[in-house]
């Protein structure tokens, strides 16, 4: 919810329909989640609100990143895990929001999933020899599936670190 404020002043609305037009393929917070975090967001500090009055509707409440909010996202962003929790792969996620984090964090968070989709690979390729020999067909399918998802995850992977590392040697000749 942070990542989603840090694009600017919003309702609780405008955070839903943003969230549905940007990281809804990574996460999609339910309007309920939304109207049920943003007073907790301000209660911490970490954002801050202004009632808006409006004529022949009710008056709504604009929702704002403070710097202390803003600091909170930027070390979600800088922490870099190993391993997810319970299975959940935030690593696109967190590099959606990496324009509001240092340079190295998105080196960081990529090279994290690369090391982390590395070991599934291996895992996968683990049990590639069971599954050819299996008499069922369809959990091998499963898994060339798995295998090109992660295979094409780690080009693109690639791909994006040699893009951010040359777009840095660029920006540091100017």
């Amino acid at each position: 919810m942070l990542g989603l404020l840090a694009f600017g002043e919003r309702s609780g609305y405008d955070l839903a329909r943003l969230a549905e037009d940007s990281v809804a393929h990574l996460w999609t917070p339910s309007r309920s989640q939304i109207y049920k975090v943003l007073p907790r967001l301000v209660a911490a500090g970490l954002a801050q609100t202004r009632a808006i009055e409006q004529e022949r509707r009710p008056d709504k409440a604009l929702y704002k990143l403070t710097a202390l909010g803003r600091r909170a996202l930027r070390a979600w962003l800088d922490e870099v895990e190993d391993e997810p929790a319970a299975g959940r792969i935030i690593f696109p996620l967190k590099l959606f929001f990496c324009d509001f984090a240092s340079p190295k964090t998105a080196l960081a968070q990529l090279s994290a999933y690369r090391a982390f989709l590395t070991r599934r690979l291996d895992q996968y390729e683990l049990l590639r020899p069971d599954a050819e020999a299996s008499q069922r067909r369809y959990p091998y399918h499963v898994l060339r599936h798995g295998l090109a998802r992660v295979r094409a995850t780690l080009e693109w992977i690639d791909e994006t670190i040699a893009t951010l590392e040359s777009d840095r040697v660029y920006a540091g000749r100017r």
